[in-house]
Formats: C-alpha cells, structure tokens, sequence
C-alpha cells in the first residue's frame, strides 16, 4: 500500500509526540499504522542479509564486548522467540554502499569479533532494534572465536554444540528469525524515523543494551549540530535536555556534565576527537562502564594555559573505559593531571601522540590497526603520567611512543623503500630514537665523535675526520651513540665593559645606595617635628601633638622600597621611555642623560595652621598628575640605562608639596615630553534610543543593549544618569550642599533579588527534573552560582509582583532577563511594558526610601537649614556625662510615688531652654568631641 497524504499527516503528528517526549507510546502507535497501511510486515529473515543501521544508537552502532557478552546471556539463558521483538528497515539502493562501508568499517575495528559481509548486494535490511542479537546469530554463522563454552570446538562457535545444547537457538541462526520490517518508503518520506524507532528501542529495555556515556555525548552533539543548522547561534542545555533524556538512560545525573564536555572537548564542528574515543573503547574498552557525574567535572575544568587540552582529556577517557579495573582513574588523579607541574609533561605527550597519529596517515595504516595502536598508545601514556604502577608498562613516554612504532611495523607489514641494492631505505626507528641527518653523534665507548649524512633502516653514514664511514643502525638503537652538541668557540670581548663596576646591575644597586643614603640625610629636617606627632594603628591614624604653624610642619618622604624595572614591565602609574596613551592622547617619551644632575627629591609643608590633636592621613596614596604648577606633588624618577625608580611618598592632609634641590654626585637623567596627539580611528555603533517617561520633551536615553539567542537586552543601571531621568524627571544629583537624588536605594536591591530568586526557580527544576528521570529522590534545594548558566540556561523569568499607588498601578508581570548572581547591573528584555515596570517599581520604592529616610542634621548643617530646626542632643551622650544617682535618691524617690501630697507640693520644673541655647550647647559639646577624639 502506498502512504497516501492523510496517513503521512497522521505520522507525521506522531512522531512530533514522540518527539515531544511520549516517546514508546508514540512509537508503537506509529507502529499500528504502519502495519494496517501494509507499510510494516512480518518475516521471518535470515540473519546473513542484515546488517546494522548507521542510526543505530545514535550513530555508535554495536559492541563486541556487547555482543559477546550478549551471546553468553542467551547461551546460559536459552533463545527465546516471544521475548525477541527485532526491528529493521529495508536499504534502498541509493544508501546501500553507505550502509555497507559503514558495516564493514564495524567489521575491521572488532579484529573479526563481528562478522563482516561478503558484497553490497548480501545487505538487503538494517536493524534498528535487536542489533546485537542478529550480530550474535551472525557469529555462529562465521565460526568467530569465542569463550562461550557450551557452544564452542576449538575455541570457535559451533552450531553443531548450539544444536545439542539450544533447537531453537539453533534454528533461529541457521533458518532465521522474525523480524518486523518496515517498508524503505517511510524513512526516506520521515527522516527521523529511525532515530527515534532506535530511542525507543533503548527505552523499552528488552534484550537491548543500555545506552553509554560515550553514546550520550554523541547524542548531545547530533541535537547540537541539529540546532546549530537551524540558525541558533547558542544552544543551551534546555534547547537539547528532553531530546538527550528522551530514552531515560541509567546515567542522567551525568549528562549535565557530559553536555558541557562535548561542546567544549568533542573536537569542534565533526567531533573528531569523540569520535576516535567511542571507536575505540566500543571495539577495545569497556563500553558498559559508567565513570559518573564527579569524572566529567573534573574533565571540564579549565586550565589557564593557551592549549585546553583537549587531546589530553581524551587520554584519559582511553584510559579510564580503556583498562579492566573501573576504579583506575579518580578525579585527584585528573586533578593531578591538568596541574601546573605537569604542564610540561602533557605538552610532551601531546607532541609524540600527534606525531604517532601522522605516521598512520603518511604510511597509509589500515584504520583498524591504527584505531587499536593509537588508542593503547594513550593508555600507556596516561600510566606514565599519573604513576599508575599497576598500568605502567613504559619508563617513559617516548619508550612507550617507540613500542608503538614497532607493534605498528609488525602489525600493519608497513611496505619499506629499497633502494638500487635492495636495501630498506625506511628509517622511522632512528628518527623515533631521536636521530635525524646532519646531527652530531658521540660514541660512548671511546668518545668519537662523527655527523650524520645519510640514514636508513639498516645502517648510518657519518662524516669522521672528513671521510664516510658506514655504522650499523642496530648500535643507534642499542645506545652505542648518543646526540652531541659541540663546544662553540670562546668568543673575546672588551675586558673594561667586563668589568663589574661598568655593569647595568652595579650601577642600579649603586644609584639604590645613595637615594637610600640622601633619603637618611633627609631625615634630620624633619626629626625636629617628630616629637610632636603621634601614630596609631588599627585604624590607622596621625596625630599632631602641638599646635604648627603655617609653614613649620616639615615632613620628607622616606622609604626603603625602590623599584628599578625594565620598559614594558612598570607599573602602570609609571613613566617610561616610548609611546605612552593618556587619556586617549599619544605621548611619545624621551629621555636625556645629563653628565652632573641633582636628585630631586619632594617634600610635604603645612599651607594652614594644625591645632593639637588635628589628625592627618598616613600613607594615602594619590595619583599624581604631571602639571606646569610649581606647588603640586610630582613623583620624581631617576634613571640609569633603560630602568627607572619610583618614590612611594607620604601624604598628609592640609600639606603642600615642595620640592628640595640637594646636590648629589650622582648621575641622573630628565624628562622631556614631547605632546603628539593622534587622531583616534573612526567608530560606528548602532544604539536604541528611549524617550516617553519622565523624560523631558526633547531629552532621550540611548541605552546599552545585546543579543542573546535573538532577544534583545537593555542595561539597567542604577548610577544611569539617564535612566535616573527616565525614571524620576529629574538628575543625578551626590554633590553635599544639595539634596541627594540617586537610585541607590533597596527597591533596586529588590529587582536583583528578583533576579536571584529566577536563578535558583530555574536551576533547582533542572536538578528536580534530572532527578525525576533517574528515578532517584528529589535532591535539597540549593542556591545557584553564576557558573551555573551554561546547565539552566541565560536567560531566567522574574516574577515582579502588582504595583498599587494613589496616581499609577501595574498589574504582576514576568520579566525576562539574563542570568547572573553577583553582577550589580541587571539586563532585562527591551520590551515598552518592561520599562515601564521598572520605572514604576523604582518611583514606588523612592518614595517609600525618601518618607522613611529624614535628611541627616550634617546635610542640614551644610545646606544652611540647621537654623531652623530644633535639634534634640543625643540621648546616648546625656546619659554618659550625667552622674549616676545614689541608692539614697532612689529610696526617696520611691517614697515620694507612695505620697500623693508630696508630688503634689514639689517645685515645678525649670522653664525650658530656647532652640538657640540648645543648639549652641550642642555645637560646644560636639565640638569638644571632636578635639578629644
């Protein structure tokens, strides 16, 4: 029966359920359809004309440990044929080469655990459930080797003990068995058909094995590339989770961590490195083997280095699925490896493994013989890197590279190049030693030494003494000869510029000596004041002990740190010889040595009166600009050569800078600098502009914007000058004689709290969810870190709640914004209601902060209104400088409460104080605190 329109839409919707997560249900109704159109049949077929389809796990295809670990089950077990539901779909003509190379590549990397087939045209269907059971029926058809002992002769499968042992085992590999197959018109009508006909086999845990780690992975890169192809430009874990999750695999909790790893390690767009690990462990390793979620976190962790390593973490999963112990790799030990210390030794293994993997290329090695060399390769150097004495078969990495070189001659029968005398001209065993033409070799024995003009497999030919001599290349090999770097010849230089007074490194410590002996003669000027002035720590503080006059306080700065540094290596408040960009001008600096110089050395003078007990500021450190006026603080920089010093000086308050010209014998050098301004280059950008709000007619706001997953963002910020405007009509106003008017209030720390609280709704679902799949309890609720976007997703829902105010409402809105937990910014949608929401949410929470906030007596005081305001004293000062009353008091207190008529016949209270008498009281009390503190 053909697929008419109306059973297309059918399965079309379908499969879109399916897809949608009722993925068994769907499939088995798909099935029914199928069935009734004559699209799906059953037969009974013979296990020779079918082969596996690329679809097949997700593209894995089947084990040989699986399918000899499966024949073992059904040997001990027995065949069963109801249990047996194997499905598989007819190879048209056009994809039959495809599926036959794809077969037979299976075929070569199993080192003949799985048959192969004879010609294209013996490959007449492809399973997409029950693989490995027809790969099992096909072994006993070959006679593979096997360890089955019931149904072996001689080490081999015997269908004659099969028959003995199991009929019907027997029947169904010498007559067939029945499979259900589906017509070659649907998978090429619905392309995804097979993938999810092979899911929902993994799903329904039949005879089936489970799916891998590694399947996973290329699981999560199909719908990567899937939605790449779609035009997304970032894919998040959300974007492919129900895909990946669609089969419920046993090892869910990982695939967070396995998402991350394959888009960071896979090997880019055709995952070329995820690739060759899945070959290899599915054909050598133990595929089964699940290492768990803590194994791939610490795979994902980044190094600080140029190179991820990505080749490196591959290495590792070689040799994690690669040995028999399941246990042999823990995270100290890929902690171990992705340390600072071992930095030189990764770089190392990485080098010989690509020079490994280029000589299979260059000698055109079979690519199952090179999957199995490689791939032990790594084995034995991940032994080598970690110590691993129970893997470690090499004392290093490069005998471990030559046992490989070997067991690829002698594998793959390399073909060798003779030359005219039927000699083997192929010499890569010298070239692996580390040999190569035109290097000097010395002979150990008695110290000979020679150059290497020409190699091959057999001997070497060295230049000694200017003749050729022919050495055997077995003594190389043996260690007889060893690479030798001659002595070059001493080469004369001027005995004066030897000299160590004449260095750069003498004079340095020299010009270092005398500022540190100027800096101690220094001192005897201000000593004098030293007496009268006072330090303190924790805090900090400088006291003047006495009164000063303008101009007497004297201080000269002091210090034992001098710094010489080289150009390109100052800080970054430094002056340099060279190109140097200030403020967006380009200075160029240049410098002149003078034969007799002075050292300049500044030092700070009181420009106003110091009363005793007036504190100064130690050690607050200002950036000093270079200007025409003589009384600023300039840094001063002495130079010998290309290097250049700083002073790091002592700043005071109320202290103006001189400068003091002692004459020294010292060589110095001057600074001119010579002002070029350049042109900056010309740059374009393309902004939003917002008006509407509180904004005045003609006034805009262009705001900061950016594109995640095609949706636009707008900065919110609370320092915005223009948004302060677009929210309040009115500027940013910090200066202390006028009221403030800022945002800087807790409604804007109630948006980022918003914004945490979407955080933690949106990762702790994930956790939930991935829980749920795995069938493990729901996990406690954690709060989410900001590393935590790549698993939820950047993008997060803030629930704002209803605004109610006399003049405006707004009713509780979900506004969309990026993910974060630590930045004070927040970027939300570009969308008109959002902005009206927040500018709502802000004037309703500035409002709240202004009523319950007063202005501070300070701000009064320094905008003039203290006048006209009664000030009370502070309650915790009356209570200190009060005398505390006697018990005698107290007692006659108490006996005046027990007499009415006593309180009535007391004196009156005094009559109050005016507001002026009290705030003059006031301005004294806190003045004479503030000269005792």
């Amino acid at each position: 029966m053909a697929l008419t329109p109306e059973l297309a839409d059918k399965i079309e919707k379908v499969l879109a359920a399916a897809t949608g997560g009722a993925l068994v249900r769907s499939m088995e109704r798909c099935y029914s359809m199928l069935m009734e159109a004559g699209l799906l049949y059953h037969q009974k077929v013979h296990s020779s004309f079918i082969g596996v389809h690329p679809s097949n796990r997700d593209g894995c295809g089947v084990s040989a440990k699986h399918v000899h670990e499966l024949l073992a089950d059904l040997v001990g077990l027995g065949w069963s044929t109801s249990e047996f539901r194997g499905l598989c779909v007819e190879v048209s003509d056009s994809e039959r080469s495809d599926v036959f190379r794809w077969n037979q590549e299976l075929a070569e990397n199993s080192e003949g655990r799985v048959p192969g087939f004879p010609s294209e045209t013996h490959l007449k269907f492809a399973t997409l459930a029950g693989s490995h059971t027809n790969q099992v029926l096909r072994c006993f058809l070959h006679k593979v080797p096997s360890d089955a002992g019931k149904a072996t002769e001689g080490g081999r499968l015997s269908l004659e003990s099969l028959q003995r042992t199991d009929p019907d085992f027997h029947a169904a590999c010498t007559e067939g068995a029945v499979w259900r197959i589906v017509s070659k018109v649907v998978p090429q009508r619905f392309p995804s058909f097979c993938q999810l006909a092979q899911s929902a086999a993994n799903a329904s845990g039949h005879v089936a094995r489970e799916e891998s780690e590694l399947q996973l992975c290329r699981k999560i890169h199909g719908e990567v590339a899937r939605h790449m192809g779609l035009g997304k430009s970032t894919v998040n874990y959300v974007d492919v989770k129900d895909a990946v999750l669609r089969s419920k695999p046993r090892s869910a909790g990982t695939v967070p961590a396995l998402f991350v790893f394959t888009l960071r390690y896979s090997g880019g767009q055709h995952a070329h490195l995820l690739q060759e690990t899945e070959k290899f462990v599915r054909a050598h390793g133990f595929n089964s083997r699940m290492l768990g979620p803590e194994i791939f976190e610490a795979l994902n962790t980044e190094v600080k280095v140029n190179d991820p390593g990505a080749q490196v973490r591959h290495m590792l999963l070689h040799f994690a699925y690669g040995v028999e112990d399941g246990r042999a790799l823990s995270v100290s030990d890929v902690k171990k490896t992705f340390s600072a210390g071992m930095a030189g030794k990764r770089e190392e293994a990485t080098r010989l493994l690509e020079a490994c993997k280029a000589l299979c290329v260059q000698h055109t090695v079979q690519p199952a013989i090179a999957l199995k060399a490689v791939g032990y390769l790594q084995v034995n150097m991940v032994a080598v890197l970690l110590e691993k004495k129970k893997f470690k078969k090499h004392a290093s990495l490069q005998q471990a590279a030559e046992q490989f070189v070997k067991e690829i001659q002698e594998a793959a029968n390399l073909a060798h190049e003779l030359d005219d005398q039927g000699r083997n001209k192929d010499d890569i065993r010298l070239r692996a030693a580390g040999y190569e033409v035109g290097q000097t070799v010395l002979r150990k024995s008695d110290s000979s030494t020679g150059k290497i003009e020409a190699m091959t497999a057999s001997e070497v030919s060295l230049q000694v003494e200017g003749e050729i001599v022919t050495v055997a290349s077995e003594s190389f090999l043996a260690g007889e000869w060893r690479p030798y770097a001659s002595k070059e010849e001493a080469v004369p230089v001027a005995f004066e510029a030897s000299l160590p007074v004449n260095s750069s490194e003498f004079l340095l410590a020299e010009a270092k000596a005398r500022i540190l002996q100027q800096i101690r003669a220094d001192e005897a000027s201000g000593s004098a004041h030293y007496g009268n002035l006072q330090l303190f720590l924790k805090p900090g503080n400088v006291k003047a002990g006495k009164r000063f006059e303008k101009s007497e306080l004297v201080l000269v700065p002091s210090t034992h740190r001098i710094d010489f540094k080289k150009p390109g290596s100052a800080s970054a408040g430094a002056i340099v010889a060279g190109l140097v960009d200030i403020k967006g001008c380009t200075y160029e600096v240049k410098l002149k040595m003078t034969a007799d110089a002075t050292w300049q050395i500044p030092f700070a003078r009181n420009t106003k009166v110091i009363n005793a007990g007036d504190s100064l500021v130690l050690g607050k450190r200002v950036l000093v600009q270079m200007q025409k006026h003589a009384d600023c603080m300039q840094s001063c920089c002495t130079i010998a050569g290309s290097t250049h010093f700083g002073l790091v000086l002592l700043a005071a308050a109320g202290l103006e800078a001189r400068r003091l010209r002692i004459n020294s014998r010292s060589s110095c050098s001057s600074l001119q600098i010579h002002v070029a301004p350049m042109a900056k280059p010309c740059r374009v950008d393309q902004v939003w502009s917002i008006t509407g709000g509180k904004l005045k007619k003609k006034s805009t706001w262009l705001v900061k914007t950016k594109v995640v997953e095609d949706r636009l963002f707008v900065l919110i910020d609370k320092w915005d000058r223009h948004f302060i405007q677009f929210v309040t009509g009115h500027p940013l106003e910090l200066r202390k004689e006028k009221d403030p008017h800022h945002l800087s209030i807790p409604a804007y720390q109630d948006l980022l709290d918003l914004r945490q609280s979407a955080c933690d709704e949106l990762y702790n679902k994930h956790l939930r969810d991935a829980a749920a799949i795995a069938g493990d309890a729901e996990p406690r609720h954690r709060n989410a870190r900001e590393e935590d976007l790549y698993l939820a997703g950047r993008i997060v829902d803030m629930r704002c709640p209803a605004i109610n105010r006399a003049e405006e409402e707004m009713p509780a809105q979900i506004i969309s914004a990026l993910w974060s937990v630590k930045d004070p910014v927040l970027w939300i949608e570009l969308a008109p209601q959002n902005l009206d929401y927040i500018a709502l949410f802000m004037r309703q929470g500035l409002a709240a902060h202004i009523e319950k906030n007063e202005q501070s007596r300070r701000r009064k005081k320094l905008r003039g209104d203290v006048d006209d305001v009664v000030v009370k004293p502070s309650p915790k000062k009356k209570n200190r400088r009060s005398r505390k009353r006697k018990a005698a008091h107290v007692e006659e207190e108490e006996e005046a409460e027990e007499d009415p008529e006593a309180i009535q016949n007391e004196a009156p209270p005094p009559a109050p104080s005016s507001p002026r008498d009290s705030d003059a009281q006031e301005d004294d009390d806190s003045f004479e605190a503030l000269l005792r503190s």
